[in-house]
């Protein structure tokens, strides 16, 4: 497990784990380009509005394809995008985008900040 480049540890960098950062925030501890993290959020606004089946549901989290739940039930827009940024974060620093398929050109361009 290789530790972000801005020193320690996320665990260690973040206040609370039920808070939400800023993309500059989240720039400051990883050292991931706010232009990378910009680009992410974009991918999971695009995401959410061409692929509503794939977003998780409110109450539990669980996938269901079943559109007729509508989007009250499910997560926000910004919900998804701040999750992908996340999935992104963690994926990229932990596991190398072994087993994210999504956003894999990104993780390219900021890979050797974890090596």
């Amino acid at each position: 497990m290789t530790a972000p480049p801005g020193g320690g540890s996320l665990r260690q960098e973040t206040k609370n784990k039920d808070e939400e950062h800023s993309l500059k925030e989240l720039k400051d501890i990883t050292d991931i380009p706010i232009k990378i993290l910009k680009e992410v959020e974009k991918r999971g606004f695009g995401a959410y509005n061409t692929n509503l089946s794939s977003v998780r549901l409110k109450e539990d989290f669980s996938k269901n394809p079943d559109l007729r739940k509508g989007t009250s039930k499910r997560l926000s827009a910004e919900q998804w995008s701040k999750a992908r940024i996340y999935a992104f974060l963690y994926k990229s620093i932990f596991q190398g985008m072994k087993i994210k398929k999504q956003d894999t050109d990104l993780y390219d361009k900021v890979k050797h900040l974890f090596l």
